[in-house]
C-alpha cells in the first residue's frame, strides 16, 4: 500500500511541476509576443527609443532571439541615419539608411521609410550643388563689382520654396550675407565723390553724361531715361520679377570666361561720352565683348549699332 500511495505522490508532484513550468512558459512567450507588438506600434509612432527599449524587454523573454535582436539593430541603425541626416551629413546618411533594410527579418515600416530617405537625401543632394553654384557665381559677380546681376542670381535662391527647407540653411546664411555685402557695394557706389575705390553704379554715370537725371523745380528728381532694349531684352523684362531691368545669362556677362567687371563698364561710359546714357549695362557689355572681339573700341563697337 505504501508503494502506491509513493507512486500516486510522485505522479502529482511531476504534474504540478510541470504544469508550473508550462504555464510559465506561455506567460513568458504572451509577454514576448507583447513586447514585440508594443515596438512595432512604438516605431508607427516614430517613437524609436520606445521602441529600441521593447525589443530590449522581449529579448529579456526570448534571450538571443533573432528576430528582436535584428529589429533592435534596424531601428538603432535608422536612428543613426536619422541623426547624420539632421546635422547635413548627407552621403553618411544615405549609406547608414541603405544598411537598414538590408537587415534580416527586420521592419517593413523601416524598411520602407529608409527607402523613402534615401529618395530624398538624393533630391536635396542634387540641389546642394545647384545652389551652390548659383551662390558661387553671385560671388563671382559680387568680387566684379557686379552688385545687381549679383542680387539677382540670389533672387532665383531666395524665391525658390525647397530652398528655404532646413537641409540649405548653411547655403541660406551665405546667401544672406552675399546679399548684404551687395546691398553696401550698391550704396557705396552711388555716393557722391566716394573714394573708396568703387565706380559709382551706370545709374549715376547715366545721369552725369546725359544730363536727363536733374532736379525739377519742386526740388524732385526726375527718373533716369529707359535704356534702349531690344525686343527679346523688353520681354525679359516684362517676364522678370526681381530688382533689375532685365534678365541675363551668366555667358553674357562673360569676356573670354571673366565677368566683364563694373569697372570695365565705367570705364566704356566714359569712352562713349554723352552717347552712354544711350546704353543700359547689358548693351556696355556686349560693346565691350564686340570691341574685344573685331579688335576695335567701344566707341567704334557703338557706331556700328
Amino acid at each position: 500500500m505504501k508503494k502506491w500511495t509513493w507512486v500516486i505522490v510522485t505522479f502529482v508532484v511531476i504534474l504540478i511541476v510541470g504544469g508550473y513550468a508550462f504555464s510559465r512558459h506561455q506567460s513568458i512567450e504572451n509577454q514576448y509576443h507583447l513586447e514585440m507588438e508594443n515596438a512595432a506600434a512604438a516605431i508607427k509612432d516614430n517613437n524609436y527609443t520606445a521602441a529600441e527599449n521593447y525589443f530590449q524587454s522581449a529579448l529579456t523573454r526570448r534571450n538571443s532571439d533573432p528576430t528582436a535582436t535584428n529589429r533592435l539593430k534596424q531601428t538603432k541603425t535608422f536612428v543613426n541615419g536619422m541623426d547624420q541626416l539632421e546635422n547635413h551629413h548627407f552621403s553618411a546618411s544615405k549609406r547608414t539608411f541603405a544598411r537598414v533594410y538590408k537587415i534580416h527579418k527586420g521592419s517593413e515600416v523601416l524598411n520602407e521609410r529608409a527607402h523613402k530617405k534615401i529618395k530624398e537625401i538624393e533630391v536635396v543632394q542634387k540641389n546642394v550643388t545647384k545652389y551652390n553654384k548659383t551662390l558661387d557665381y553671385a560671388r563671382e559677380l559680387n568680387q566684379a563689382q557686379s552688385f545687381e546681376l549679383s542680387n539677382e542670381q540670389l533672387d532665383t535662391l531666395f524665391n525658390t520654396k525647397e530652398f528655404k527647407k532646413g537641409y540649405y540653411s548653411s547655403i541660406w546664411k551665405s546667401a544672406k550675407a552675399l546679399q548684404k555685402s551687395n546691398k553696401t557695394g550698391l550704396a557705396q557706389a552711388v555716393m557722391p565723390g566716394s573714394t573708396n575705390g568703387n565706380p559709382q553704379s551706370s545709374a549715376t554715370s547715366e545721369s552725369s553724361t546725359s544730363g536727363t537725371d536733374s532736379k525739377s523745380g519742386n526740388g524732385t528728381v526726375s527718373s533716369l531715361p529707359k535704356p534702349n532694349l531690344s525686343s527679346s531684352e523688353q520681354q525679359a523684362a516684362d517676364n522678370y520679377s526681381g530688382s533689375n531691368e532685365y534678365t541675363v545669362t551668366k555667358k553674357d556677362t562673360e569676356l573670354n570666361g571673366q565677368v566683364i567687371s563694373q569697372a570695365q563698364i565705367t570705364q566704356a561710359r566714359q569712352d562713349l561720352g554723352n552717347r552712354a546714357g544711350q546704353f543700359s549695362d547689358q548693351d556696355i557689355r556686349n560693346l565691350i565683348k564686340e570691341a574685344n572681339q573685331k579688335g576695335i573700341s567701344v566707341s567704334e563697337a557703338a557706331n556700328n549699332q
